[in-house]
């Protein structure tokens, strides 16, 4: 039988995240979206205050003092995060993301030496650079041709390594105190044997973050360009084999469920969008009664629940789906496209109920699409989200012993 029931302390963490959302996240949100100085638009109460709530460091494996959230958890936490404010959800995801990649991926000496710290320090966010000016979504498929994609480059020299290139429209950037950076070893070689991962504090010379780039939503979250010159990285913070970096994340993030995560981030958005609307159906009056007594706008609201609770249903059904021995992977894929997508026409619906004043920046709608729309790309494009699992679904096949087999199809195939 099927259970959509959640734990107590699921429960609990869904309370707590959707009192820091509208207690403080969506209050300095507003201030930070209206923020001309986009480099000034971040504000570190946001930071110290989830940390407080046990909410920064909710993906923390519990031996080292954290929750230890699984992929469903952390996506209930982001969906209520992100009914206050999605670019706050988009920072402490990430930090979840890459702090699971470290208790995952990374030696029981890098763990030791480096989650205390991240658990003692109230300020501690962090990032993973893979787009490159030149280099973005051919690394998500990847295109696997030699010398593709990635082009920062990592240089052994003796017990350390170099890294030289650019990073750009990386979320907490110039924000993080570590980044989880991946790079080429073999400068010719194809994506999948190329890369190889290293821990790197923000604070090692030659790093810099030239820009934030100012953008136009999700302004409460920093997005920025990081230049590694010359910066040295013992070897002792690589993580994993040399050149085996880019599936050992891959297969990381799909049995864990980045994308799920994000989804459930815009969903927080969409959510948000819905229950102004319906206020505002109730108390907005035209025609003489409440816009919710005519059967247009009933309508349109009918339409944005069932997106909604479809959204949900596939986002905890792919977060279940990734935890199974067997799992299939193109839900992970799909359900963050279906979430972004489907969030997206939410939001659009409430602007037309709210009409012209949906428009006016004065009131909340505009600013709830303008980060909604953002999601079509973010976490990995939609476009190249549908072809990875496209490629999974080509992979799949029925065999002739599968009760599904149908020979008349066989049969019209081969144009019998």
């Amino acid at each position: 039988m099927v259970n959509f029931s959640l734990t107590p302390r699921q429960k609990e963490l869904r309370e707590i995240a959707m009192d820091y959302a509208t207690a403080v996240a969506e209050p300095i949100a507003i201030e930070s979206d209206q923020m001309p100085e986009v480099d000034k638009s971040f504000n570190w109460d946001l930071v110290r205050e989830a940390s407080k709530r046990g909410l920064r460091t909710l993906s923390i494996p519990e031996r080292f003092g954290g929750e230890g959230a699984d992929v469903l958890t952390l996506a209930m936490c982001g969906e209520c995060i992100a009914y206050g404010d999605l670019g706050v959800a988009v920072g402490f995801d990430q930090t979840w993301k890459i702090m699971t990649a470290i208790a995952n991926l990374c030696n029981e000496e890098q763990q030791n030496r480096w989650i205390p710290r991240i658990m003692e320090d109230d300020e501690f966010l962090l990032g993973i650079p893979v787009t490159e000016p030149l280099a973005g979504s051919d690394n998500l498929l990847p295109y696997d041709a030699p010398g593709s994609g990635v082009q920062m480059l990592a240089k052994k020299k003796g017990d350390k390594w170099l890294l030289n290139g650019t990073k750009r429209y990386i979320s907490n950037g110039g924000l993080a105190k570590m980044y989880y950076v991946l790079a080429r070893t073999d400068p010719d070689g194809p994506l999948s044997t190329s890369l190889t991962g290293f821990l790197v504090p923000s604070d090692l010379p030659g790093f810099s973050v030239p820009e934030v780039w100012d953008k136009m939503g999700q302004r409460a979250v920093q997005n920025g360009t990081l230049v590694f010159e010359d910066v040295e990285i013992r070897d002792r913070d690589r993580v994993g084999e040399v050149g085996a970096s880019l599936p050992a994340v891959g297969a990381l993030l799909l049995g864990f469920g980045s994308n799920i995560q994000a989804g459930a981030t815009v969903l927080g958005v969409a959510q948000r969008a819905y229950d102004l609307s319906h206020q505002y159906a109730h108390e907005r009056i035209q025609g003489g009664k409440p816009i919710i007594e005519h059967d247009i706008q009933r309508k349109r609201l009918v339409r944005m629940a069932m997106k909604l609770q479809a959204t949900r249903s596939y986002l905890w059904y792919a977060g279940w789906n990734c935890k199974q021995e067997d799992f299939d992977r193109k839900h992970a894929s799909m359900s963050k496209v279906f979430a972004s997508e489907e969030s997206l026409a939410v939001c659009v619906e409430a602007l037309e109920l709210w009409g012209a004043t949906g428009y006016m920046k004065k009131n909340p709608i505009e600013k709830l699409l303008r980060d909604a729309i953002s999601f079509l790309h973010s976490d990995g494009t939609n476009d190249v989200l549908s072809l990875k699992a496209a490629t999974f679904m080509a992979q799949q096949r029925l065999e002739k012993t599968d009760k599904r087999y149908s020979n008349r199809v066989a049969e019209a195939a081969a144009g019998q």
